[in-house]
């Protein structure tokens, strides 16, 4: 059985541009929402695609899970489990590239900017 795989994903910053605010907003949680939507991934009907705990957002895509803190009106960054890279990594290779996100192995730091 394939092992899943964890990514963050982060907007793209110039290096050269971040004054050390921390991670800036990929927009509203309900803007990321609608953008994830149109690369066919949304929550599972449960009560607003919430944990039961609230403080996430999980959605489901195609050979991904991807959670949002719900802790703050603006998301800074989404954690995605690739459940199959075949079908998860081209679907989020397109909307980092579309969005200006980058994907970051939390384990080594690496980033991959598209």
């Amino acid at each position: 059985m394939a092992r899943s795989r964890q990514v963050v994903i982060l907007k793209t910053v110039n290096p050269a541009d971040d004054e050390g605010d921390g991670l800036p907003s990929m927009g509203s949680i309900d803007e990321v929402q609608a953008i994830l939507a149109r690369f066919n991934t949304a929550h599972d009907n449960a009560p607003a695609g919430r944990a039961a705990d609230m403080s996430l957002l999980r959605l489901y895509g195609p050979g991904l899970i991807a959670e949002l803190s719900t802790s703050s009106p603006d998301v800074k960054q989404i954690m995605v489990t690739m459940t199959d890279d075949d079908f998860a990594f081209p679907v989020l290779a397109r909307a980092c590239r579309e969005q200006k996100w980058t994907l970051m192995d939390p384990e080594s730091g690496q980033r991959l900017r598209f």
